[in-house]
């Protein structure tokens, strides 16, 4: 597929309506960056990347924990809406960038992490929150080579609920996740491996403790360990989500 990218002040009018907008929220918002990404063949919109010069700017008093999700744009417009989301030191969230693609997938989470990459730069002490699409940690892998990613709690929780009938022990997995100290985590799995060992066979071997504990993990999560904080922005954006995207962003 050929695609031409439009970055902020090299627009091109004739794509779409974006850029004339994406210039206003700059003039408004000064630092803003933005990324538009169309097919050069029939100028089919592609993708959107914004993050406001604010934002960008107060990133730096941030936790270098991240929450990030997606959620279905939906009428006759479709897409998906990709977020980041940071808290400060009070647990206040805070947006860092969004981005509306045409689906989920390798291309649209890669062109986001490379886009996130300059404003959130890579690091040891940097580290994703997130679910676990493929897609999502493909694109990490990419963009980033010193942060880490780990695993929603909740999301692994659900899973654990559905496919391996763990409910009644399920509180042992939490208590286990959400565990300071290697010994802490030890004594809450081994019996939660005695009640699940299905469940526990499946978090050793095919997920590995590095992505799911506190304990083991290798950067810092703070107190994020759900994706709940970037969940809450698209609550907020559930009535936008059925407009043009240009009245989303706006």
């Amino acid at each position: 597929m050929i695609v031409k990218e439009i970055v902020r002040g090299t627009a091109e009018h004739e794509y779409s309506c974006l850029p004339a907008f994406s210039y206003m929220i700059d003039a408004l918002n000064v630092g803003t960056t933005y990324s538009i990404m169309v097919n050069k063949v029939d100028c089919r919109f592609m993708y959107y990347f914004l993050s406001l010069g604010l934002c960008i700017k107060g990133f730096a008093y941030m936790r270098k924990a991240i929450a990030v999700d997606d959620t279905h744009l939906y009428d006759k417009y479709e897409g998906v809406l990709l977020s980041t989301v940071a808290q400060d030191t009070e647990n206040h969230i805070y947006p860092i960038a969004f981005c509306v693609v045409d689906k989920e997938n390798n291309a649209s989470w890669t062109f986001f992490f490379e886009k996130l990459k300059s404003i959130v730069v890579d690091g040891p002490d940097l580290c994703f929150i997130s679910d676990r699409h493929k897609s999502i940690a493909n694109g990490i892998a990419k963009a980033y080579n010193h942060a880490h990613q780990g695993y929603c709690m909740r999301n692994l929780g659900k899973n654990l609920w559905v496919n391996h009938h763990c409910g009644e022990h399920f509180y042992l997995f939490y208590n286990a996740a959400k565990a300071y100290s290697p010994e802490e985590f030890s004594d809450y799995f081994v019996e939660f491996k005695n009640y699940c060992p299905e469940a526990f066979f499946f978090l050793e071997h095919e997920l590995g403790f590095k992505k799911l504990s506190r304990a083991y993990f290798p950067g810092n999560k703070f107190d994020v360990m759900t994706t709940n904080i970037v969940e809450s922005v698209n609550v907020i954006l559930i009535d936008e989500r059925k407009y043009p995207v240009a009245s989303i962003f706006n």
